[in-house]
């Protein structure tokens, strides 16, 4: 019984995080003050996406976890993206390119699962 709680568990964590997409590798303050406004500039240079000016293609973009020192990884950023599609479509992308770079700094994207 508890065992088909905690799956039934990771499939809710999983389905609240399926517009949800993580950058790994960005560097801190790399974003500057407006994360969203950041994040979705970099998306629609990358992908190629510039058709959807006046679309909000993200709904909420921030690190996570605490902040640390200047010589740790950077925190992962995590974005939600407005239309699931357009999500899928970006991972897919991702995916084909492997490492992203974009003003001089270089990461990656991964879906944002639940850890089990």
């Amino acid at each position: 019984a508890l065992q088909q709680y905690k799956i039934k568990n990771m499939d809710l964590e999983n389905g609240s995080r399926r517009l949800n997409l993580r950058i790994v590798g960005l560097l801190e303050g790399q974003e500057g003050d407006n994360v969203i406004k950041y994040a979705s500039k970099m998306i629609k240079e990358t992908f190629n996406i510039e058709h959807y000016e006046n679309v909000p293609i993200l709904d909420n973009a921030h690190r996570i976890g605490m902040k640390s020192g200047p010589q740790d990884k950077p925190r992962h950023l995590i974005v939600r993206f407005h239309f699931l599609q357009m999500k899928e479509n970006i991972l897919q992308a991702a995916k084909k390119l492997g490492m992203v770079e974009y003003e001089g700094c270089k990461f990656r994207f991964v879906p944002d699962n639940s850890h089990e």
